[in-house]
């Protein structure tokens, strides 16, 4: 190690194997998080958007655990799963990450469920298509956009708030912020900082194009019309 002052790029130069580590660190929460908030998030908003008031209940719900503070919420993980012999590590980061991502999944799911055009949905009943056949075929791929706008909004969310999960002993890219401040290494603080915000915005143009990928022909609207 250097001195205090120690650079940004000599600080990459001389680490560049720990960035790639924990940069692999943080992905593996976001991987494992995300796909599980799609998961629960998704089928939710379908079953809520059938009932406003349960839809809005569930939607007051989930806004009212996204405003409890991210430390505030590791630290009744932590708590939680101590007896477990789980309140340290990635469990509790992954828990805290799917709690977070679940209102806009859930919420672009219910806005997006809810704005398929009722005459679509009578028509294909006319035509004998089962509730099943309807959803996957007509409702679910119409509102492939917006349900993808609300997982591309809890995946950048995650990246960040993975951040902070180093302080449970998850690892990821926090490490270079919360030790850089602690050792005053503007190196390692800026490393953190960049990676954290190049992961930001390459999630969320990644999201972008399999949102591109998986939305029908005929349901794309040109960029620029």
């Amino acid at each position: 190690m250097k001195g205090e002052r120690m650079g940004f790029f000599e600080y990459l130069f001389e680490n560049y194997d720990l960035a790639i580590v924990e940069l692999l660190n943080h992905l593996k929460i976001i991987a494992i998080a995300l796909p599980i908030a799609i998961g629960v998030g998704v089928p939710i908003g379908i079953f809520v958007s059938r009932n406003k008031r349960l839809a809005g209940i569930t939607l007051y719900l989930a806004s009212v655990l996204m405003t409890v503070p991210s430390l505030a919420l590791f630290g009744i993980m932590v708590v939680l799963l101590a007896p477990l012999k789980a309140g340290i590590g990635v469990i509790p980061a992954v828990i805290a990450l799917v709690i977070y991502s679940l209102l806009p999944v859930i919420r672009n799911t219910v806005v997006a469920v809810g704005s398929v055009d009722r005459r679509m949905i009578e028509a294909a009943r006319g035509m004998g298509m089962t509730n099943r056949q309807i959803l996957f075929r007509i409702s679910l791929p119409l509102t492939i956009p917006t349900i993808m706008a609300g997982v591309r909004n809890a995946a950048v969310m995650g990246v960040s708030v993975a951040t902070i999960a180093y302080l449970i002993g998850a690892r990821g890219l926090g490490y270079f912020i919360f030790a850089g401040l602690g050792r005053s290494r503007f190196g390692m603080i800026m490393l953190g900082a960049i990676m954290v915000s190049a992961l930001g915005i390459g999630m969320n143009y990644g999201l972008l194009w399999l949102e591109e990928a998986i939305t029908p022909k005929g349901l794309k609207i040109e960029r620029g019309k």
